[in-house]
């Protein structure tokens, strides 16, 4: 038998190119290209997470200002069984740490720091241990709330703030007039 010979072809161009694959070069290019998108990817991704937390902070801390605000709303302006002291603050019988079972009025609630927020039974309430809860309770002149007064009056304002790990995260504002409140604006840290 015969053998055929071999003919040998030299490739086309366009043939060479698509059996030799990728070089160096256009790696190289790919790579760092994608490196960059992904930077850009994880950055978006941190900073979106970044911003559902802090709006998840902000509404948990605004929770739980509204829930003491409402506490403190739900009592009189003026202590019921004595003479309103000069003042603001709790009187004899009303110190028993920051269990707020016995306090009976709104001023009773001035310059009360909780960290963590208690409940008014003086529990820690549950996940908020990196969380600090403070009120100031300010008498107001009757004829304008934008200046306190140092003497007795009706008229108060009540500022409840929450920061968590040394960050303000929000500040609630609301005015008691006698025994009827009205609520102010709530303002954002």
């Amino acid at each position: 038998m015969l053998s055929q010979p071999v003919v040998r072809r030299r490739p086309t161009p366009w043939r060479s190119r698509s059996t030799r694959g990728f070089s160096q070069i256009e790696v190289a290019a790919s790579t760092a290209l994608m490196s960059v998108l992904m930077i850009a990817t994880m950055a978006s991704i941190a900073a979106s997470r970044k911003r559902t937390t802090d709006e998840m902070n902000r509404l948990q801390g605004q929770l739980l200002a509204t829930e003491l605000l409402s506490e403190i709303l739900s009592l009189p302006a003026c202590d019921p069984q004595s003479v309103p002291p000069a003042t603001p603050g709790r009187e004899s019988g009303e110190t028993n740490g920051n269990i707020r079972t016995n306090w009976d009025d709104v001023d009773d609630y001035h310059n009360l720091t909780e960290s963590p927020p208690k409940s008014r039974s003086g529990t820690d309430i549950p996940g908020f241990s990196s969380w600090t809860r403070s009120t100031v309770i300010e008498r107001l002149k009757s004829n304008d709330w934008t200046q306190t007064n140092a003497t007795y009056a009706f008229s108060y304002r009540i500022t409840v703030s929450l920061s968590r790990s040394g960050q303000s995260i929000t500040t609630v504002t609301a005015f008691k007039n006698g025994d009827t409140p009205t609520h102010g604006p709530l303002q954002g840290p």
